[in-house]
C-alpha cells in the first residue's frame, strides 16, 4: 500500500502487515487506547481554524462500525498526500472527531484540534475506540454537529467540509441537560434539523454523511431519515470499507470544483503509484454519482499543487534536497 510520500509524517508501504480484520498491525497498536484522553473532551472548548479549507472528519467509533476506524488510520497518509499533491484542497487543515452515544458511552464526543493534514497521527493516536453504542436506535452524530455549529470558527473558509462516516441513525432532539453536561455553559433543548441547518450554512453546504450499511437491519429507513435531514445528494453510500479514502477524496475533488467525477476517476488510475482496480473505480463512481447533481464551490484560481503552509503563510523548508516524489499508491 502506498502512502503520502513526503507529505505525511508516516508512510505506508506495499506489503505492510495486515491483521485478519483488514487493517494494519500499526493501526491495531496505535489505536488501542483503553481510556479517554480528557484533552479531546469538548466541554468548555472552542476551535478556530484560519485555513482556507477547514475540514472536519468525523467517524463513528461504536461497535457496529467494526474495523472501519482502524482502516481510516491506515488510509490517512493517502488522504493527506492526495489532497496536497493533486491540489484537491488548498491550505487544508483537518479536525478529527470520534462519535459515540450520549445515552450509553463515557466519551460520546471526542474532538481534535484543527491540524495540518500531514500531522494527523498525533490526533488519531489519542482517539479512544470505545466500541459501545448501546444498540438503542441511534448514535450522537447530532451532538458532534452541535459542537462545530456553535463552537467552531472558520473565518477565512473558502472550501470548508464537514464529513461524518457512520452507519446508524441520528436522533431528532438534543436535550438541554446533555448539552450542558458535554459542552458546559447554558443551552436550550433543540432539534437536529436546526443544528444541521446552522452547520450547512457555516460549511457552505458541504455537509455530508458517508453511510456505511447498517448490518443489523433497517438500513433503508436510516438512509431515508438522513436524506430528509441533509438531502439525497449529501448521503453517500460507502461500498466496501477499504474504499473510504477514495470516496472521501472524491468528495473533496468534486465539491471543491477542482475535478469533475470523470477527472477524479482518471486520477485514481494515473495519480497513484499503482492504478486502482476497475472494480474499485466503478464502486467509487456509484458512490459519488449523486454529488454530481450539486453545484461545487468555486474552483481555485491556480491549478498548481497545493502547499502545506504554516498559518502565517511560511512554507515548511524541505528536509532534504529535492528528489522525485513517489505518488500515493493504491489502497
Amino acid at each position: 500500500m502506498g502512502g503520502g510520500g513526503q507529505i505525511y509524517d508516516r508512510d505506508t508501504k506495499d506489503g505492510y502487515t495486515k491483521t485478519t480484520g483488514g487493517f494494519s498491525t500499526a493501526a491495531a497498536t496505535e489505536m488501542s487506547r483503553s481510556r479517554i484522553d480528557t484533552g479531546l473532551l469538548p466541554k468548555n472548548r472552542r476551535l478556530t481554524c484560519t485555513a482556507l479549507s477547514p475540514v472536519v472528519f468525523g467517524f463513528d467509533v461504536t461497535g457496529s462500525m467494526g474495523n472501519l476506524p482502524k482502516i481510516i488510520y491506515d488510509k490517512m497518509p493517502l488522504i493527506a498526500g492526495q489532497i496536497v499533491e493533486c491540489g484537491y484542497l488548498r491550505d487544508a487543515q483537518m479536525s478529527l472527531a470520534a462519535i459515540g452515544d450520549v445515552q450509553s458511552d463515557s466519551a460520546p464526543v471526542q474532538i481534535g484540534d484543527f491540524a495540518k493534514v500531514r500531522t494527523l497521527d498525533d490526533w488519531l493516536k489519542r482517539i479512544w475506540l470505545e466500541g459501545k453504542g448501546g444498540g438503542n436506535g441511534g448514535e450522537s452524530y447530532e451532538y458532534t454537529a452541535y459542537f462545530y455549529a456553535k463552537y467552531c470558527d472558520i473565518p477565512n473558509a473558502t472550501t470548508p467540509f464537514f464529513l461524518i462516516t457512520g452507519d446508524e441513525d441520528y436522533r431528532e432532539t438534543l436535550y438541554e441537560s446533555e448539552l450542558a453536561k458535554h459542552f458546559g455553559g447554558k443551552h436550550k433543548t433543540t432539534t437536529a434539523k436546526k443544528v444541521f441547518a446552522e452547520l450547512k450554512k457555516k460549511f457552505k453546504g458541504n455537509v455530508f454523511l458517508i453511510h456505511r450499511e447498517y448490518a443489523q437491519g433497517d438500513d433503508a429507513r436510516i438512509v431515508s431519515h438522513w436524506e430528509e435531514l441533509l438531502g439525497e445528494e449529501r448521503v453517500i453510500r460507502l461500498g466496501s470499507d477499504p474504499a473510504i479514502a477514495d470516496v472521501t477524496l472524491g468528495l473533496f475533488a468534486i465539491m471543491s470544483g477542482s475535478r469533475t467525477l470523470e477527472e477524479y476517476l482518471d486520477d485514481m488510475k494515473t495519480k497513484r503509484d499503482k492504478a486502482q482496480t476497475k472494480a474499485r473505480i466503478e464502486e467509487v463512481r456509484k458512490s459519488l454519482e449523486p454529488i454530481t447533481r450539486l453545484t461545487p464551490l468555486t474552483p481555485p484560481t491556480s491549478t498548481a499543487p497545493a502547499t502545506d503552509a504554516d498559518e502565517d503563510g511560511d512554507k515548511d523548508p524541505p528536509s532534504a534536497p529535492p528528489t522525485k516524489k513517489k505518488k500515493p499508491g493504491r489502497v
